[in-house]
């Protein structure tokens, strides 16, 4: 079974998602001379990154970021200077503030077309996953949406059918070139096989837009999964997501629930509220 973890408000929230994350790094770093963490976007998480860039608090000071790879989860199809890219908020109150080589930031390039970004960023994830012994990720880090999505993972995707090839569009993905090749530092050549997906451009109807998302085979690999929630507003889709009757067509982030105690829900009270049962912090 998942671990839970509930805290009073947003705050504590951030503060044990900042400690838990610091911890799986500092490991995985003396371990291995390396760790490799998938950040989310939305509102939740804003907290919890300032906080890890804060030089007043604990967390900034354990973590040697010449040794960590980032990757994202999901990407809206828009720059990565724009308000809603999830990679601009955490450059804005992260990565901006910490010493990462430009070359271990790969984020998805949400400023081309959807179906051409998440062919690039399969390459990247196919190239680590063919160099990489163990999981992709060190720490998977995850949202909930309020209809229970997480990544960019909607109610009844066709990845969730287990549609996880192309083509979702008919255009073409575009060639490798140089421009691309910091994606690839680090963690190796581009991949040109045909293999399960594990990140691609999808269309989501509900909101007429594309994204560009990891697929379920991606947001599993991971050592620890963390998830974060925080408001009464997410009560409902965490209450599906652990104890429901199962239907992950309905309630994506049941797919979690394969992934048993690598998965570590870290939520407040409010959002905690339909939880029936569940121990308080």
């Amino acid at each position: 079974m998942a671990r839970l973890t509930i805290v009073r408000d947003k705050v504590e929230m951030s503060e044990a998602a900042a400690e838990r994350i610091t911890s799986v790094v500092e490991s995985a770093i003396a371990t291995r001379g390396l760790a490799a963490v998938s950040l989310t976007g939305g509102d939740t998480p804003d907290l919890l990154y300032q906080l890890l860039a804060d030089q007043s608090r604990p967390w900034r000071g354990r973590i040697d970021w010449r040794h960590l790879h980032v990757f994202w989860g999901d990407e809206r199809e828009v720059p990565p200077d724009h308000p809603q890219s999830n990679f601009g908020l955490a450059y804005r109150l992260l990565i901006q503030h910490v010493a990462i080589p430009v070359t271990q930031i790969h984020r998805m390039r949400g400023e081309l077309p959807a179906s051409d970004a998440g062919r690039l960023y399969n390459a990247v994830l196919r190239a680590r996953r063919d160099q990489t012994v163990g999981p992709l990720f060190d720490v998977m880090l995850l949202g909930i949406g309020e209809n229970a999505h997480i990544a960019s993972i909607f109610p009844d995707s066709p990845l969730l059918a287990g549609r996880e090839g192309p083509p979702y569009t008919d255009r073409e993905a575009p060639p490798y070139t140089p421009e691309y090749q910091s994606d690839l530092d680090g963690v190796g050549r581009p991949f040109t096989g045909r293999q399960i997906e594990l990140a691609t451009g999808i269309h989501v109807p509900d909101l007429n837009q594309w994204r560009i998302t990891m697929t379920p085979s991606a947001l599993l690999d991971s050592d620890v999964i963390v998830m974060i929630a925080s408001g009464t507003s997410k009560a409902g889709a965490i209450a599906a997501a652990v104890e429901g009757s199962l239907d992950v067509a309905r309630y994506p982030a049941q797919l979690l629930l394969t992934a048993g105690e690598r998965v570590e829900w870290i939520i407040d009270s409010a959002a905690a509220a339909r939880l029936r049962g569940a121990p308080r912090a």
